[in-house]
């Protein structure tokens, strides 16, 4: 099945320009991580390699964003091929929807006016970063003793995050800003690796949809390898917004090839807009 998608803007965010219907499914379209394992079923029962410090080694290539699914057919249109995103025929492995954060009550109408007018108000529509825990797990690793780096090839360009593993703590700093990917630190548990991260920009959202924080949000991701594949976890904390807790789990697979870069997100579509069209991303 083959899609051709005209484009307002070229550079911005393909997958935020994809229906929910295209995906044949209720709820955000998922992302190729399903095809991914697929394409390795054996993954996680190989051997866990470690390091020379005796932890799991993380290094490698652990997502494509997209996986080849989008090619340039004109200077404004692209084409997605989706039964090579998600497996051929009916019976070929699919995405399914995360579970939906629990907003307090007061705050339902708040999430439901963002939605209405996401083109306006999704910053990643407007090349900003998506921040955490909304950039998801990383695409690729470098592991040293004393960090790891998270890299990223998203709609929105090229992204990164630098986790000590020192075993120092946040900042105390009073007078430091937040940020799109917040303080992060890293700490082994057992054969997982805890990211703790807070100082969090409220400028972004936890997903699609309106799903906006305060301030106050906390999130942990927890990375445990096993095989050639990482149980990546992330539970996103906000007693301020959030009723509980909310958790999403990825299984990420071991990519023999590189992590391509992203190419620069450029903005075209801002005071064009025609309509409240929703857009939805595969992230």
């Amino acid at each position: 099945m083959r899609f051709r998608l005209r484009m307002s803007s070229v550079g911005l965010g393909l997958a935020a320009m994809i229906s929910m219907n295209a995906f044949g499914q209720i709820g955000p379209p998922g992302t190729s991580y399903v095809t991914e394992a697929a394409r390795y079923p054996d993954a996680a029962s190989k051997p866990t390699p470690r390091s020379a410090d005796g932890h799991p080694d993380l290094n490698g290539v652990w997502h494509h964003y997209f996986g080849g699914l989008v090619s340039k057919v004109g200077d404004k249109s692209f084409a997605l091929d989706f039964g090579k995103a998600f497996g051929a025929g009916a019976s070929g492995p699919r995405p399914t929807p995360d579970p939906v954060p629990e907003y307090k009550s007061q705050y339902a109408a708040k999430v439901q006016r963002l939605n209405d007018n996401q083109v306006k108000e999704d910053g990643t529509l407007h090349c900003r970063p998506p921040g955490v825990p909304r950039i998801g797990p990383p695409q690729q690793i470098v592991m040293t003793p004393k960090q790891a780096v998270f890299l990223y090839a998203d709609i929105t360009g090229n992204q990164w995050r630098v986790v000590p593993l020192d075993a120092r703590g946040h900042s105390t700093d009073p007078d430091a800003d937040s940020t799109y990917n917040g303080d992060s630190i890293g700490r082994w548990e057992g054969d997982t690796l805890l990211v703790d991260v807070t100082r969090l920009s409220d400028d972004t959202w936890l997903g699609d949809n309106g799903l906006f924080h305060s301030s106050k949000l906390h999130v942990i991701e927890r990375l445990k390898r096993v095989g050639d594949t990482i149980q990546y976890q992330m539970t996103a904390e906000d007693p301020q917004i959030l009723a509980k807790p909310w958790t999403i789990a990825r299984t990420l697979t071991l990519q023999p090839d590189t992590l391509g870069e992203a190419a620069a997100c450029v903005d075209n579509d801002a005071g064009h807009y025609v309509n409240q069209e929703h857009h939805d991303n595969g992230r």
